[in-house]
Parts: C-alpha cells; sequence; structure tokens
C-alpha cells in the first residue's frame, strides 16, 4: 500500500510540475491573452464545461472556440506532391484555425479569433460576461499591456490555405525526398506526427515560446524543414 500512495504522489506532483510548466511557457507569450491576474491563462482556448462539439472540433481537448465556416478552406495543392490535402483540416490544426482561420470576419469583433463560447470573466468586466473590451483589444493589437500584432491580418494563415506550408495529409513515408521518421505515426522526439499526418503541431509548440514563433525546435539553417525533407 505505501507504495502505491507512493507512485499516486509521484504521478500527481508529475501532472503538476508539467502544468506549471505549460503555464509558465504561456505567461508573458503572444498566447498570453489574460488582461489581469484575475483570468485564468487557459481559458482563451480550453474551457472545463460546455466545450466545443462542431464537427471536426467535437474531440479536440475542451476546446472553447468554434469556427464560423468549418468548410471555408482552400487546401494546398502541388503538382509534385504524392499526397492530397483534406479540404476540410484534421481537428489538431482546426483548433489552430479557429483563431487563426481569417474567416467570418468583416465588422469589428466578427472573426473567428473573437469567437469565444465561455468567455472569460475578469475583475475589470465581472458581472458583464464579456471580455471584449480595450484592454483586451491590445493583447492582440499593438498598444500597451502584451500588444503583438500590428493588425489581424498578420497572424490569419487562412482560409486560404493555397499559399501556406500542407496539413492534415498522411506524412510520405516511401518517398525519397523526404526522411524516414523513427516512428510512422508519431514522427520525431522534436517534430511531430499524428496518427501520421503532417498538422500544424507538427512544427509548432503552442505552449512553449522558446523558439519564434512557437516552432517545436530551432530552424537555424533550416534544420527544421531538413528533419522532414531529404534536399
Amino acid at each position: 500500500m505505501e507504495i502505491i500512495r507512493y507512485f499516486r504522489a509521484l504521478m500527481l506532483c508529475s501532472l503538476l510540475w508539467a502544468a506549471t510548466c505549460t503555464q509558465a511557457g504561456i505567461l508573458g507569450s503572444k498566447h498570453d491573452l489574460s488582461i489581469d491576474a484575475s483570468v485564468q491563462l487557459c481559458v482563451h482556448c480550453h474551457t472545463p464545461h460546455n466545450a466545443s462539439t462542431q464537427a471536426g472540433l467535437e474531440n479536440t481537448p475542451l476546446w472553447n472556440r468554434r469556427i464560423t465556416n468549418i468548410d471555408a478552406f482552400t487546401p494546398y495543392t502541388s503538382p509534385t506532391m504524392t499526397q492530397t490535402c483534406p479540404t476540410r483540416p484534421s481537428g489538431l490544426s482546426l483548433v489552430c484555425l479557429s483563431c487563426h482561420d481569417g474567416t467570418g470576419g468583416g465588422a469589428v469583433h466578427s472573426g473567428d479569433q473573437h469567437n469565444v463560447i465561455n468567455r472569460p470573466i475578469t475583475a475589470a468586466t465581472s458581472g458583464s460576461g464579456s471580455n471584449i473590451d480595450g484592454a483586451s483589444c491590445v493583447k492582440c493589437h499593438t498598444g500597451t499591456l502584451n500588444g503583438i500584432y500590428s493588425k489581424a491580418l498578420s497572424v490569419m494563415a487562412g482560409p486560404d490555405l493555397s499559399n501556406d506550408h500542407p496539413i492534415s495529409m498522411p506524412y510520405p513515408i516511401s518517398n525519397s525526398n523526404y526522411q524516414t521518421p523513427p516512428d510512422a505515426l508519431k514522427g520525431w522526439a522534436d517534430i511531430k506526427l499524428f496518427a501520421g499526418k503532417v498538422e500544424c503541431p507538427s512544427c509548432h509548440a503552442v505552449h512553449d515560446p522558446t523558439n519564434v514563433p512557437f516552432l517545436r525546435t530551432t530552424n537555424s539553417g533550416s534544420a527544421m524543414c531538413l528533419r522532414c525533407h531529404n534536399k
């Protein structure tokens, strides 16, 4: 029994350590959208209750966002590709695109980057249930606090994905132009495959800002690109 209690305590400590490290990584980064100390860092993307059940997002980690038009994307194509990108990206890429998709734009605050299901309630907006105010705007748009972007379009990858790195397609294992990963389903220790597919988080570690812009490893000398591409 003592051994069981020891391992349970060790597991709990490990989980708390991982959560703390993840939070510490987000804190102060471009993915830190909190506007005051009363707001949890995670709530802008994750929610413990009433998470998204939208098709394509229903199996993602308690996602707190929705996409206005989940079929609005134009995938990357190339005559030299042996694989095909689906019109609708996989869930692991859709969670990124739920902020970076560029759909639902037009009027102020109509873009999907503002499309939170359960909005955080802050000390400044307590009772209103909304965090859309001047303080939150400058978290992304150049200003005070952690203002980081001169305009919204600077971080929009979609909905036209035809000029971006292909996503949600199977990694070309049997192709001499590509390196063979140690694990056909999970990829490498640093660059990830997800069920054998290339997704947004294959190259980007959204909780770790060490390598700008949230790259999983340094791309000095195109090192990250050459992990997959045999050129």
